[in-house]
């Protein structure tokens, strides 16, 4: 069988309400649940005495945060999925060589090697807000709901690759680029704590 390189990645971010699901069918006693997730700004997550868990008013759509790398791995596998590797993610934000795929190749992407999913502009040029980053200019002083900043998203239509939360990924630190960081798994996308040049395809 030949590999086509096809892979299928979901548009929005992994919400609180979906994490909540999952942690209600294997959570029992605690797993995959962090402390940090009750935070009503940053995650939202209600854990109740009985070892069940709610999500507080509103929270519902916003991403799921304080997910460990094995949480991460662990909830993807719950729902049949896996973590992308660094290229794929990389191939999600940017486009890729052709946008219709590498077998068609009838359109081309104009911008290959963009630093963000909607170009190479800053999150902020011009005054317009492009994704979630680091203060309260784009409108949220912490994590945004998924898919707010839709309208810039990847060339594929993948939502929030740059800012509100980092992405996990399959990959390790390996190479001499990374240096003192081999053994630590990627994260890619900068958050909503990252400077906006810290949210482009390039850190």
């Amino acid at each position: 069988v030949r590999d086509t390189g096809l892979f299928y990645m979901a548009k929005y971010e992994t919400t609180i309400s979906m994490y909540v699901d999952y942690l209600n069918e294997v959570g029992g006693e605690g797993f995959g649940y962090n402390p940090r997730m009750s935070s009503s700004d940053r995650c939202g997550i209600i854990r109740h005495e009985n070892n069940t868990y709610g999500v507080k008013l509103g929270r519902g759509q916003y991403p799921i945060n304080y997910v460990s790398w094995y949480d991460a791995t662990n909830f993807l596998q719950w729902c049949g999925l896996r973590l992308p590797t660094e290229a794929e993610w990389e191939k999600a934000l940017r486009g890729g060589l052709y946008l219709d795929g590498d077998a068609s190749r009838k359109k081309p992407n104009p911008m290959s090697e963009r630093r963000y999913p909607w170009g190479d502009e800053s999150p902020n040029a011009g005054g317009v807000f492009r994704c979630n980053y680091d203060g309260v200019d784009d409108g949220y002083e912490s994590t945004a709901p998924v898919g707010t900043f839709e309208e810039y998203s990847s060339p594929y239509g993948i939502c929030d690759l740059a800012g509100n939360v980092a992405e996990w990924t399959l990959d390790w630190y390996t190479t001499s680029h990374h240096a003192g960081l081999d053994g630590f798994r990627v994260v890619r996308g900068g958050s909503w704590m990252a400077v906006p040049a810290a949210c482009d395809a390039i850190t």
